[in-house]
């Protein structure tokens, strides 16, 4: 008998999305109810195209959380976007505290209908590799650091972006001793994407910056992950550090001052990141069942 064809494992690096929320200090995990297969992902357990999962805390602000997941597709994305998943998905993951933030009418995600999930898409900052090589994963101490360009023909913003990255291939001071590093490589210390969705923060970070006037359309939002891993012997007193001190500090502004123009504007934010477990509930055996496998 014939083997059925397996259908192709769509090439490339995926689709990551990143979407923020407000988590307690006490809570370790955002978690959903325990009817859910996984209580970690919740909902996202029976999506199609989900692939890793990762929970980010600011280190500035630690209750500000972001819930990552990397999609095997754009479609798959969009489909879930699209879905009542999504509403359930999101409902649990609130943008403020809700002991704190007053509701605005009809802002409320449990008043969301399948009619209005499209919106919900503004909840999910939505990021692609700039290049499709093998990158270190996105895990651990990490500084994340945006750039705002304008909109232009794919040849300009392929220009613009290699020369961002030229400037900011740099070490701050004081942390050089990285590149001697026997497990040094670009690609485990830098990891590029482009933004291909907005979220509410990209554009209130920019549109405070560049003019209310400024559509995500008019401009390209170009992210550099840079990792502190403690593979290369980076400890976080080392990032904690190097993060405080002025002439590091002036590194960074040193750089992206070589690239203004064709750069707006620039954020900068430091997050810890890690792989969130996949937990399963213990199987239920039958008291029958259990006790005729003993006998066996």
């Amino acid at each position: 008998m014939a083997r059925a064809k397996q259908p192709a494992r769509p090439l490339g690096k995926g689709i990551t999305t990143w979407t923020r929320f407000y988590l307690h200090l006490d809570r370790e995990w955002p978690t959903w109810p325990v009817d859910h297969e996984d209580v970690h992902v919740g909902p996202l357990a029976s999506v199609a195209g989900v692939g890793r999962v990762s929970l980010g805390r600011m280190v500035e602000h630690p209750e500000q959380a972001a819930y990552i997941i990397v999609w095997t597709t754009l479609e798959d994305l969009k489909n879930f976007q699209l879905s009542p998943v999504c509403i359930e998905f999101l409902q649990n993951l609130p943008e403020h505290d809700p002991a704190q933030a007053p509701i605005e009418p009809g802002s409320a995600l449990r008043h969301l209908t399948l009619d209005d999930a499209s919106s919900s898409s503004s909840r999910f900052l939505t990021l692609k590799h700039v290049h499709e090589s093998p990158t270190a994963d996105v895990e651990g101490r990490v500084t994340l650091t945006a750039f705002s360009m304008p909109a232009a023909d794919k040849s300009t913003e392929r220009g613009w972006q290699e020369k961002v990255r030229d400037a900011f291939r740099f070490f701050p001071r004081g942390s050089e001793s990285i590149r001697l590093h026997r497990n040094f490589r670009w690609q485990h210390y830098t990891i590029w994407f482009m933004v291909t969705g907005e979220d509410g923060w990209a554009r209130d970070k920019f549109a405070s910056v560049e003019g209310e006037s400024k559509q995500e359309q008019d401009r390209a939002i170009l992210c550099e992950f840079r990792l502190w891993p403690s593979r290369m012997d980076v400890t976080p007193e080392l990032e904690e550090a190097l993060a405080k001190d002025p002439q590091a500090k002036a590194t960074w502004e040193e750089a992206a001052a070589t690239v203004m123009p064709p750069v707006t504007a620039w954020e900068q934010e430091r997050w810890d990141i890690w792989k969130i477990p996949r937990f399963e509930p213990p199987m239920e055996i039958d008291p029958e069942e259990h006790e005729s496998l003993c006998k066996s």
